[in-house]
């Protein structure tokens, strides 16, 4: 799925609707200063103990960005977003429906947001000189090993990405981090089939309940979101500074 746009100022968020915010962390030097200005104290404490500078600026626009985002659904400013960490250390929004999820890898950042409803995203950046095969047969299950195990050479790369950003998605979404099986549920990832949660273990009906989306990030990036409910709208957008 490829159809990253500028939103409107006036973006509103319906229920059916998911939207996902694609980040580029070359939009960090002309947005430093509001960025760093936007963060909590808390957040602002963290970002300093990062010892690479890369790490400290992806993780100042990952918090600014996302606090930009739901303070425009939210309409209301940064600092008034307050946050709660649940057990499985999943941050959520205090007394509000409206559920996020983040990741980040390279230069990219994804941010999903939906209304009443599980969501999780997650975003890789292709690693070479991984051992692809004995990740796979020890992290996915039987029948992705299987379908893993058929898909040409020049494919497994991508295969392999596709299966492990749509499981992350998928577990994410459910906010219960490896508690949750690698092995409870299939996923497709041959590439240019259709992206489905094909299993769900021990609750077969569970797979019926999802929606699982590829996102086509970037060249050398691959992308997934896993959200509850069916026949839902998706929007892609690509973010700039929505709140002034």
């Amino acid at each position: 799925m490829d159809n990253w746009t500028r939103p409107s100022t006036s973006l509103e968020l319906e229920n059916h609707q998911v939207d996902i915010w694609r980040i580029s962390l070359d939009l960090y030097p002309a947005s430093a200063q509001w960025a760093e200005s936007t963060l909590s104290a808390d957040e602002s404490a963290r970002a300093k103990c990062f010892y690479f500078e890369k790490d400290r600026r992806r993780y100042t626009l990952t918090h600014a960005c996302l606090r930009d985002i739901l303070s425009h659904y939210l309409r209301c400013r940064h600092h008034e977003l307050t946050f709660s960490i649940d057990q499985y250390r999943k941050p959520f929004l205090s007394n509000c429906d409206l559920q996020f999820n983040l990741s980040h890898s390279g230069d990219y950042i994804l941010i999903a947001v939906a209304h009443k409803r599980k969501v999780g995203v997650d975003v890789e950046h292709f690693r070479i000189n991984l051992e692809l095969e004995k990740i796979a047969k020890r992290f996915f299950s039987p029948m992705e090993h299987e379908e893993f195990s058929t898909v040409p050479d020049e494919q497994k790369m991508t295969a392999f990405f596709n299966c492990w950003t749509r499981k992350e998605a998928y577990i994410k979404a459910h906010g219960l981090g490896m508690s949750m099986p690698l092995s409870s549920f299939d996923v497709s990832l041959t590439p240019n089939e259709t992206t489905s949660l094909r299993a769900t273990r021990p609750d077969a009906a569970e797979a019926s309940k999802w929606t699982l989306l590829s996102l086509d990030v970037q060249s050398g990036y691959a992308g997934a979101l896993a959200v509850q409910g069916k026949d839902l709208e998706f929007r892609l957008w690509d973010w700039e500074r929505i709140t002034q």
